[in-house]
């Protein structure tokens, strides 16, 4: 078993935030912020999109990198 300190943990729940937060951005970007387009190259709906876009506070005037980091 490996041990692990406690300075040491990684929140899984972030890791997994950051990187879908990441994903989403570059999928509007390349689809010139089409939600449709997105959604299609995420393999998602565009509900779960707009619901994601919704819960990071992901928008096309905002500077998203900020949110990201």
């Amino acid at each position: 078993m490996i041990e692990i300190k406690e300075e040491q943990v990684i929140s899984l729940r972030k890791t997994v935030e950051g990187i879908e937060k990441r994903l989403i951005f570059d999928a509007l970007n390349s689809c010139n912020w089409i939600v449709a387009k997105a959604s299609k190259k995420l393999d998602i709906t565009e509900r779960m999109l707009a619901y994601k876009m919704k819960k990071y506070n992901i928008t096309k005037q905002k500077s998203v990198r900020a949110t990201i980091l």
